[in-house]
């Protein structure tokens, strides 16, 4: 890693607490130095001196380097397997409990689109039964400019396209030349800055415990070095509950270390779970 490079992940530890020195060198070499050339061209010094005169800088950059492409159902065959096969799953484990509850973490959550995706698919799915539920969707990201953008609830047509019509319909109120998400969805979930590689803000603050019931960390590990994604791996392991999901993004896996604790019960669509906690037999 360049000196220029060390320097500015160094200075955004110091200034914002986030270590970025686990992402994998040749992206972060890539949108730097194309975050600096388009801000202060070819002069480095600049640019730090720039930092320091203007402490908003750091989010900027922060957003540059976290670019993340997003959509509401991108890539169906997952979201259709989760209704299909996770969800019906999960709601009919605890239909017998006495705490109707559903947990659900969307780590690295970007502009809002899959965790509201996800809300959308548990109203679905819990229909006439859903003000019997308590549905709990937490979601974090590093990017606090997408985070905003998440609270808004409001996406082009564009960040739509790949949702039925039906849906746009049912949960959408036309805004404009685009569609703002209706408050019943959108008060589903809660939106928090998390740091996937740090110890003290992985796991939601607001979820006060993890036991998550579906975890999603979708093309995310992708951008992180191994020895990163193994730390990121075993933080989502612990974050599941005894019996819940783990959905990764299509050119990810589990780390080495937990592919015999993870089961893949859908390889396709990387979905693993949690081996469910064994019920103990009667005493003799």
């Amino acid at each position: 890693m360049d000196a220029f490079l060390t320097q500015v992940l160094a200075e955004l530890k110091a200034a914002r607490g986030i270590d970025l020195s686990g992402y994998r060198e040749s992206t972060l070499q890539r949108r730097v130095a194309a975050w600096v050339a388009k801000t202060c061209p070819g002069d480095g010094d600049a640019y730090l001196r720039r930092q320091k005169d203007d402490p908003g800088e750091w989010d900027r950059l922060i957003e540059a380097i976290t670019i993340k492409v997003s959509s509401f159902f991108r890539n169906p065959m997952m979201y259709e397997a989760l209704a299909r096969d996770v969800l019906p799953e999960l709601i009919e484990g605890k239909q017998g409990g006495k705490a109707r509850e559903i947990r659900v973490w969307s780590a690295g959550c970007a502009t809002g689109e899959e965790p509201y995706s996800v809300a959308i698919l548990l109203d679905q799915a819990l229909g006439d039964q859903r003000s019997d539920w308590s549905c709990l969707i937490f979601a974090t990201d590093l990017d606090r400019a997408a985070l905003e953008q998440a609270e808004a609830g409001r996406y082009t047509r564009k960040q739509l396209e790949t949702t039925k019509l039906g849906l746009v319909d049912r949960y959408f109120t036309p805004d404009g030349d685009g569609y703002q998400l209706r408050p019943s969805i959108r008060n589903l979930v809660q939106l928090s800055w998390g740091d996937l590689v740090s110890p003290d803000h992985a796991i939601p603050a607001d979820s006060l415990f993890g036991s998550f019931d579906l975890v999603l960390c979708r093309n995310v590990l992708i951008y992180f070095a191994p020895d990163a994604q193994a730390a990121i791996c075993e933080q989502l392991n612990r974050s599941l509950a005894p019996g819940g999901y783990l959905v990764l993004g299509a050119a990810e896996t589990v780390s080495r270390e937990l592919s015999g604790t993870l089961q893949a019960v859908d390889r396709k669509n990387q979905i693993y779970r949690k081996p469910p906690q064994r019920r103990s037999g009667p005493h003799r």
